[in-house]
């Protein structure tokens, strides 16, 4: 597949466009762009400085799932009682749209339990997948199931030791998965375009990279980072990366023609460079060890988490510029030009995105007694929203 922009984000971009998503929903996955950026319009950095403005919250179950919001509507899931519940709630009242539960096992293995996986919004279908490998499409509207899929029965894949928690990527007509086997499957009937073989236990979401005008994905499953084409899936490079218990939970990110890969466990991270036709490692060291969540990149740094210290490193050299401690394993996503921070114990805190110093404009307690809410915040339309482990989800107004 060829085209004539030079990088993955600006095809995304238009693709958002084209299916009437807006710039400041976040339709998926690590955002509007598919890298935990947004542009933060109409965005206070200094929200909480006046008190908390809560629009409302939810109980919904136990869980990791992020929160997708696009169109007027907020997509999560959460387990209760034997069943996994995918919702759908007006974003301005936080009524419930619709929701489907079905049955499932818990996955509470040294954790809370309950789905993991980030929904996906296109052209009017919701896209998720629950921890078992059951995956659904949905009508956006009206919470009818299009298509349905038990993908690790499908595809003779053993569900990992903690449950799928990959993510949905959909580029043009196509939908690609990892969940050990690399999967392309046509969005609106579900029916496979191309599988690769099985890579081993997979956590992780695809990320697009594009070189030369083509099209490719950087995939980190248990065997380490690879580089396919998006185009039939023939790999092309390769780079082993080994942890404990065999998880890579982070996204890729992909910046131009580098990809930064980064886990915990044993671990830490590097930055390589795609050739074409190889991979070639620019550095590597343990300033990042990511063990849910992903790293953002911005003006030529990352900020992310090494273990539980919040550190930006300079992308050139792999140097630690700061990091911060007392954050737990937390989550960082970017507003415009500011960090906005998830503590793993409920705090949400801002702060200039700078290689400088971490200087915070406002920190505010948005959920109490959870100590281990491991899942990005989402950025969208002026409301923050924050999910923790156990059940709760909060809506904050956040508008200047």
């Amino acid at each position: 597949m060829k085209r004539d922009r030079v990088t993955g984000i600006a095809v995304l971009f238009s693709m958002l466009l084209s299916t009437g998503v807006f710039a400041t929903d976040w339709p998926n996955w690590r955002g509007p762009n598919y890298d935990g950026t947004t542009t933060g319009e109409g965005f206070d950095p200094a929200f909480a400085k006046g008190g908390t403005d809560i629009r409302w919250s939810a109980d919904i179950g136990v869980g990791f799932t992020g929160v997708t919001v696009a169109e007027g509507k907020a997509y999560t899931a959460g387990w209760k009682n034997g069943d996994t519940t995918f919702y759908a709630f007006d974003t301005k009242t936080g009524k419930k749209a619709w929701s489907h539960s079905f049955p499932t096992k818990k996955y509470d293995n040294l954790n809370v339990g309950g789905p993991s996986g980030t929904a996906a919004v296109n052209e009017g279908k919701v896209y998720h997948m629950a921890r078992d490998g059951q995956f659904f499409c949905y009508d956006a509207g009206s919470g009818d199931i299009v298509w349905k899929k038990n993908l690790a029965k499908a595809y003779g894949v053993e569900v990992p030791r903690w449950g799928f928690s990959g993510s949905p990527l959909i580029l043009d007509d196509t939908l690609y998965l990892d969940i050990g086997k690399i999967i392309a499957l046509d969005k609106a009937t579900g029916k496979e375009q191309w599988v690769t073989k099985d890579y081993g236990p997979a956590y992780s979401t695809p990320a697009l990279i594009t070189l030369k005008g083509k099209d490719y994905l950087a995939v980190f499953p248990a065997t380490g980072l690879y580089v396919i084409e998006r185009d039939g899936g023939k790999q092309v490079a390769h780079q082993p990366w080994k942890t404990d218990y065999d998880v890579h939970a982070a996204t890729p990110v992909v910046v131009g023609d580098k990809i930064l890969m980064s886990s915990e466990y044993n671990n830490g991270c590097a930055l390589m460079k795609f050739t074409g036709k190889g991979l070639e490692m620019l550095w590597d060291n343990r300033n990042l060890r990511q063990k849910m969540g992903t790293s953002v990149y911005y003006k030529g740094h990352f900020y992310g988490f090494n273990s539980t210290k919040l550190t930006c490193v300079n992308a050139e050299t792999g140097k630690e510029m700061w990091d911060q401690r007392g954050l737990g394993h937390g989550n960082v996503i970017i507003a415009g030009d500011t960090l906005v921070v998830l503590s793993d114990r409920g705090e949400v805190l801002t702060a200039p995105a700078s290689p400088n110093a971490f200087r915070p404009i406002t920190k505010t307690q948005v959920i109490k007694g959870d100590k281990t809410i491991w899942t990005a915040p989402t950025l969208a339309n002026n409301q923050l929203y924050v999910r923790g482990s156990r059940g709760k989800l909060v809506c904050i107004d956040v508008s200047k």
